[in-house]
C-alpha cells in the first residue's frame, strides 16, 4: 500500500472504532465538533450535518417556521405551499441581479414603500395613492386605475 493508502485505512480504523464505541454505549449521534467557527452543530433527522449544505440547511430548519409564518399572516395556506414550483421560482430569481431579486421578495411580501408603509413608518399623514387617492397597499401597486399607472405598466411589461 502506498503512504496515503496506509493513512485512509489508519482513519478507517479510527472511525470504525469509534463507531463501535457510540453504538455499544447506545449513543448513536455523536458530539460534535463546531463547524468550522460556528458554534453550533446542526442536525437533520438525527443526523448530523457533515458539511454545510446550505439548501438542506434552508429546507429543514428555515422552511417550516417561513411556512408557518406565513399561514399564520394568511398570506399562503399550508396546502398551498405544495401548489408552488420552488426550483422554478428559485431558477428565476437567480437569474436576475440581486438588486431586482430583493425587490420581487420586498414587494411579493408587502413591505415596500407604498401607502401602508409609508405612514406605518411615519413619512405621510395617510395611505392613499398619489395616483388615484385609493388605500395604496402592495396589491394596489399593479392594479392601479389611475390612466398614467395602466400607461407605465404597459411601458414596463
Amino acid at each position: 500500500m502506498s503512504w496515503w493508502e496506509r493513512r485512509n485505512s489508519e482513519v478507517d480504523d479510527i472511525a470504525q472504532g469509534y463507531a463501535d464505541e457510540l453504538i455499544a454505549t447506545n449513543d448513536t449521534i455523536a458530539t460534535n465538533p463546531k463547524f468550522f467557527s460556528k458554534p453550533c452543530a446542526i442536525y437533520i433527522d438525527n443526523t448530523k450535518v457533515s458539511c454545510l449544505a446550505l439548501e438542506s440547511v434552508d429546507d429543514a430548519v428555515v422552511l417550516p417556521e417561513l411556512m408557518e409564518y406565513w399561514a399564520a399572516k394568511g398570506r399562503l395556506a399550508p396546502e398551498h405551499f405544495r401548489l408552488v414550483d420552488w426550483p422554478i421560482v428559485h431558477r428565476a430569481m437567480k437569474s436576475l441581479k440581486p438588486a431586482k431579486q430583493r425587490f420581487i421578495t420586498k414587494h411579493t411580501v408587502g413591505m415596500c414603500c407604498v401607502g401602508k408603509f409609508r405612514k406605518r413608518w411615519g413619512l405621510d399623514s395617510e395611505n392613499r395613492c398619489p395616483l388615484c387617492g385609493l388605500e395604496e397597499d402592495h396589491l394596489h401597486v399593479p392594479r392601479c386605475p389611475s390612466d398614467p399607472a395602466k400607461t407605465q405598466w404597459q411601458l414596463l411589461l
